[in-house]
């Protein structure tokens, strides 16, 4: 009481970078070193006293799309790990888990995940809109800022999502698809040369889109190598001057000191060069250029402050030594930062694996019900409990890996079922598979049985029948 408290809200700067820059980072042929008029050239006098310049390409080196692709490798290197959230399975749930995750794999929703986290690593954002074709079967497709879509997410105050927008442009109409839980609201105005003719925008009629919730899935985060950009470009402007000077003083020169005749003599393919000089102090000799081992020193460490800087690890044939230790763990602890910056990543992404399968799930029932392969599958769908996983991708033996879940597995440590589910050779329905063959060996077993029964049988018959 009686006491002032003075809060002051966190003030920062940023620097706003725009996806069109992040296409241009991403994109080789557009780096900025390419067109930097301050890289040296080399300039050179000809005989008639002018001078000639000698033009080389200037090269860009792809960092930022090879940060992008190691990244996708250890977060989607992997497919989703689904695991039956039920203490006690029917034999229902589990034939609809196993349909669950055929149709996954047929309509290549894997792919389509790594595809929605290239492009967010790409360009900082990425869509993906389920929506049921003109067959009625579940479909999904990429919405992405190099194609022309710039999503636009709606949160209310508690940071939940209440309204999914696009904004794109379509034979020269612009148009925002606006998605809730129901319906998708198109709005449209056609481009004008003239703004006194201008329209506005305009509502079409509301179209139900068929799902219980948003069926688009956005995600907005850095791109991949948001932290090192600025260290790749001074290596890149370090790396073309050193080229430059490289190309200009790196061949060495023959240098020739004394009073020389026009005319040499030249035996057996040599040219004599006589020193007519009084003090007769000639000389030749080849100088070699100072050593650009400072340049290569620093292009080095750039290159290791890059690879810190993104938390992405580069081996290269050369790192590797065939009588040191090349063992999955070895790489594994050589790659550590690319498997910590994964792991954070998992957690991110939890949330759209998550949505990923409940909008799968529920477009999936429709479908099932709409083709008549199963009349309740909506009601049984709706009580499938599915959980899926990021699982991050690291290099490993998967021999080792399998036979280590068999021995785990025959210890008792790990369940028959954990073991099919997580063995890397393991069908979407092994564990049915598994089932049919165990059944198959029981029931053979029955039927020796009968068999043996009914000869023990016979035998006894006949032998009363002597008798």
């Amino acid at each position: 009481l009686n006491e002032t408290i003075e809060a002051y809200l966190p003030a920062y700067r940023k620097h706003i970078v725009t996806q069109e820059e992040f296409m241009n980072e991403l994109d080789p042929n557009c780096h900025a070193v390419l067109f930097d008029d301050n890289i040296p050239s080399i300039c050179l006098k000809t005989k008639n006293n002018g001078f000639q310049e000698i033009k080389f390409s200037k090269m860009a080196v792809p960092f930022q799309r090879n940060i992008k692709n190691k990244q996708l490798l250890h977060l989607t290197g992997n497919n989703l790990v689904f695991t039956l959230v039920e203490t006690n399975p029917s034999e229902t749930q589990r034939k609809n888990f196993v349909t669950f995750k055929q149709y996954w794999d047929l309509r290549n929703q894997d792919g389509m995940k790594n595809k929605m986290v290239d492009t967010q690593l790409s360009y900082g954002d990425a869509g993906l809109l389920y929506y049921f074709d003109y067959r009625g079967r579940i479909k999904s497709r990429i919405l992405s800022y190099a194609d022309g879509y710039v999503l636009c997410p709606h949160n209310d105050q508690n940071g939940d999502r209440i309204l999914e927008s696009v904004y794109y442009i379509k034979d020269n109409v612009e148009y925002i698809d606006s998605y809730d839980d129901t319906f998708m609201y198109r709005y449209k105005k056609e481009l004008m040369v003239n703004e006194s003719e201008d329209t506005g925008w305009i509502l079409e009629p509301p179209i139900a889109h068929g799902f219980d919730e948003i069926p688009l899935i956005t995600k907005r985060g850095d791109v991949a190598w948001n932290n090192v950009q600025n260290i790749i470009t001074s290596y890149e402007i370090l790396y073309n001057v050193f080229n430059a000077i490289q190309r200009r003083h790196g061949w060495g020169l023959l240098y020739v000191k004394g009073k020389f005749k026009n005319n040499a003599e030249k035996i057996a393919g040599s040219v004599i060069l006589n020193d007519t000089s009084l003090e007769g102090k000639g000389d030749a000799k080849f100088l070699t250029p100072p050593t650009p081992q400072g340049t290569l020193d620093t292009l080095q460490l750039m290159l290791e402050t890059i690879q810190l800087g993104s938390s992405t690890t580069f081996i290269l044939p050369k790192d590797v030594k065939t009588g040191g230790d090349i063992s999955g763990i070895a790489i594994q602890l050589t790659q550590s930062l690319d498997i910590e910056n994964a792991l954070q990543k998992v957690i991110d992404w939890q949330n759209v694996a998550d949505k990923m399968v409940r909008l799968f799930k529920y477009g999936l029932s429709k479908e099932l019900v709409a083709k008549g392969e199963n009349k309740t599958a909506i009601t049984e769908f709706e009580d499938l409990h599915i959980n899926a996983k990021f699982k991050v991708w690291k290099p490993m033996n998967d021999y080792e890996y399998n036979q280590m879940l068999t021995i785990l597995t025959g210890a008792g440590i790990l369940s028959k079922e954990t073991g099919i589910e997580k063995n890397t050779e393991s069908s979407p329905d092994e564990l049915i598979r598994v089932e049919k063959e165990h059944q198959a060996m029981i029931d053979e077993q029955i039927e020796s049985q009968e068999r043996q029964m009914k000869m023990s049988q016979q035998a006894q018959q006949s032998k009363g029948g002597e008798e």
